[in-house]
């Protein structure tokens, strides 16, 4: 069975992270923000520490990761939010 499949790609992937850093006030707000979109991301409370910044996990659907971005930045203007990385 193992033969026919052989030749196919691997499937797209569920999700891409993106990495945002932000307080946890610009947080909630961020979080509201896309929860207006129908599931276009999904604002985890997981975050890591990078020189003291916190970073936090966000997962879009691979076709809206240029949407999130477009949204973030325009969150930009009314919360703090730094540095914004796609991937892992």
């Amino acid at each position: 069975m193992r033969g026919r499949f052989r030749g196919l790609g691997a499937p797209p992937a569920d999700a891409a992270v993106i990495w945002v850093e932000a307080t946890d006030k610009a947080l909630h707000f961020i979080d509201g923000v896309l929860m207006a979109t129908d599931g276009l991301a999904n604002v985890r409370r997981e975050y890591r520490v990078e020189g003291g910044r916190k970073l936090y996990k966000l997962y879009a659907s691979p076709q809206g990761v240029e949407e999130v971005l477009a949204l973030l930045s325009r969150a930009a203007r009314y919360v703090p939010i730094g540095e914004i990385r796609v991937g892992q």
